[in-house]
């Protein structure tokens, strides 16, 4: 059957406006360091995810709120020129909007995060369209607007949408979301403290009996990631570099890849394996989007893309 949906993934949650830099090692109290590179650009968890989407040619939207600052223009502009549809992110009239600062390693890649979500509102469910949710092929989350994300995944799993979540800290709705959702993508550092297990082997356990009828994968930075379908365990390792310059958002763009594959077709272990590619090209730039590489730059590694 030809499917007619106008995006391929649709994104709720955070966009953010990202300053980055480099240094030698992190200061103590009281004390300074030299930053020897400096740039800015948009941001958080799903607004990277969902410009991934865009960069390997897929058709994407965001459903979010940014600030009505100067800030909330760039990130909007940010979004615009990669082709991703923002009729659903949404002016905060007289508020500010999320920022962050990233701080990267220079002889790691390592980074460490500082934000602020500013003024902005929060989406409330009243704000999600229906009919406008029911417009993708897939459906991706995080919980910056964990109540609206829920409503937004029940309109979707009624009407046989796939859903993908970001999940890496706590919310109220988190239960309902890891029980609604198809594809869940989760730190190892937050999937031990959800499940309160103190090894991965556990963890599983602990899934497979409250959510098996969902897919789960973990990431574990350079170790790769895992997934475990319910019945069995498949490994991926995390594709490597030579010109590695930062870390900062490539589990975003792990995230928006991975829906994306999901709208391609691919079963689990080819899509983990793109996903990863693509997440580990990103880490040749600084900052979170700069690196995201274009499907044409992907299929000299993956040749299924």
């Amino acid at each position: 059957m030809l499917n007619t949906s106008k995006f391929d993934v649709i994104g709720i949650g955070g966009a953010a406006w990202d300053f980055l830099g480099i240094i030698k090692k992190y200061p103590g109290t009281g004390e300074k360091t030299e930053m020897s590179f400096i740039d800015q650009q948009g941001g958080g968890q799903t607004g990277t995810a969902i410009v991934t989407v865009a960069r390997l040619g897929g058709k994407a939207s965001i459903i979010g709120v940014v600030g009505d600052d100067e800030f909330g223009e760039k990130i909007r502009k940010s979004f615009l020129e990669e082709g991703v549809d923002i009729s659903h992110l949404f002016i905060d009239k007289s508020s500010t909007s999320h920022i962050a600062f990233c701080m990267t390693l220079e002889d790691t890649g390592d980074r460490t995060i500082f934000y602020n979500r500013g003024t902005k509102r929060f989406l409330t469910p009243q704000d999600i369209d229906r009919d406008f949710v029911s417009n993708c092929r897939c459906l991706l989350i995080d919980t910056h607007h964990s109540k609206a994300s829920l409503e937004a995944v029940s309109i979707a799993r009624s009407l046989q949408i796939p859903v993908v979540t970001d999940i890496e800290r706590f919310s109220p709705e988190n239960d309902s979301l890891f029980a609604l959702g198809t594809h869940h993508i989760l730190p190892e550092r937050y999937l031990l403290e959800y499940t309160k297990e103190s090894s991965l082997e556990k963890a599983l356990l602990f899934w497979r009996k409250r959510f098996k009828e969902s897919i789960l994968v973990i990431t574990l930075g350079e170790r790769g990631t895992i997934a475990f379908n319910g019945e069995e365990i498949i490994t991926q390792k995390a594709y490597k570099i030579d010109s590695l310059v930062d870390t900062t958002g490539a589990g975003d763009v792990f995230h928006g890849a991975f829906a994306y594959g999901l709208t391609l077709g691919y079963d689990l272990p080819t899509n983990l394996n793109f996903a990863s590619i693509v997440a580990g090209l990103k880490c040749r730039f600084m900052g979170g989007r700069k690196g995201i590489p274009t499907v044409e730059e992907v299929r000299k590694y993956f040749f299924g893309a």
